[in-house]
């Protein structure tokens, strides 16, 4: 999270129109669509394979970030955007990857 983030947390959130917040919740939903769809399709390839669990563990924290990044950052250059939402879904990801790793050694 950035510094702006938490400043905008401190004084009660973003200030978002009603576009705004129509065009978080349309990503937010595409986004959805398009991680359902991965998921069922690397299912069928991979089966149960600890990669593909992690997909699936990590998809509603993800949507939660990728609102909320939609409505924060949405003033910043797309290239910060994709940057800082990619690092975050990839560590998201990669948490759940190890924890899915490490459940099915268990």
């Amino acid at each position: 999270m950035t510094l702006e983030m938490l400043q905008r947390c401190a004084v009660g959130g973003p200030k978002l129109s009603p576009q705004d917040r129509r065009i978080a919740s349309l990503f937010m939903l595409v986004s959805a669509l398009v991680m359902a769809t991965l998921y069922i399709v690397l299912t069928k390839i991979y089966r149960a394979a600890p990669a593909v669990q992690a997909l699936f563990y990590a998809t509603f924290p993800a949507l939660t970030m990728i609102y909320g990044q939609t409505a924060y950052l949405r003033k910043r250059p797309w290239l910060t955007q994709v940057f800082i939402l990619g690092a975050g879904l990839l560590g998201m990801y990669l948490f759940m990857l190890a924890a899915c790793v490490v459940g099915n050694k268990l």
